[in-house]
């Protein structure tokens, strides 16, 4: 009978501090910026396109870009205040994308579209997921609505939840479980119950 000795030896690479002092600090709450620059390329999929103009009023949460492609996701101000520009940037990866720029008002205004989607199905699960922007964490932000929308007659028996931060510094998910637990409860209750999980 043959044993590996060191079945998870690896040779070379790089062994990076992991750097998690943030781990026993609380989440805090960051006063607005003056202003933010909201790239319209955010994730893998399609870029989107600005749905505001310069000198548009917006609100926390209202959407200001999307895209008609499968996988893309609407991105949402995260300002109250007004658009001073759209213009390109060329992001830290060096491609070039349009940006929405917002000068805050100061008031962190929300918008009143900012309410819980009635869910009745799946379908109607997966259109919240995507209205509401959401994308992973990892370097992809890969939108989530498109791993929640299954084929029809795929069946899913496992739901696997990754609060696994493998990068330096990153502590987010760690911090989201401990102190706001009852939501990634209902969360992943959420995500079972709409895509018949067993």
């Amino acid at each position: 009978m043959f044993f590996l000795k060191h079945p998870f030896r690896m040779h070379g690479g790089t062994d990076i501090p992991y750097r998690k002092d943030t781990a026993q600090m609380n989440s805090a709450v960051m006063p607005p910026p003056a202003q933010v620059i909201l790239p319209m390329q955010q994730h893998v999929g399609a870029p989107c396109s600005p749905l505001v103009k310069v000198g548009d009023s917006v609100l926390v949460g209202q959407k200001i870009a999307d895209s008609a492609a499968p996988v893309s996701a609407p991105i949402h101000a995260s300002i109250s205040g007004t658009v001073s520009a759209v213009r390109s940037i060329t992001l830290p990866g060096g491609q070039n994308t349009q940006a929405v720029v917002i000068r805050s008002d100061g008031r962190m205004a929300l918008s009143p579209n900012l309410r819980p989607p009635v869910i009745r199905t799946k379908d109607d699960f997966c259109r919240a997921v995507r209205e509401s922007g959401l994308v992973g964490l990892g370097g992809a932000g890969f939108p989530t609505h498109v791993k929640l929308n299954l084929p029809s007659g795929k069946d899913v028996d496992t739901l696997i939840v990754n609060l696994a931060e493998c990068e330096p510094y990153l502590t987010s998910d760690h911090r989201e479980a401990l102190e706001d637990t009852d939501a990634v409860f209902s969360g992943i209750r959420a995500v079972r119950a709409f895509l018949g999980v067993k």
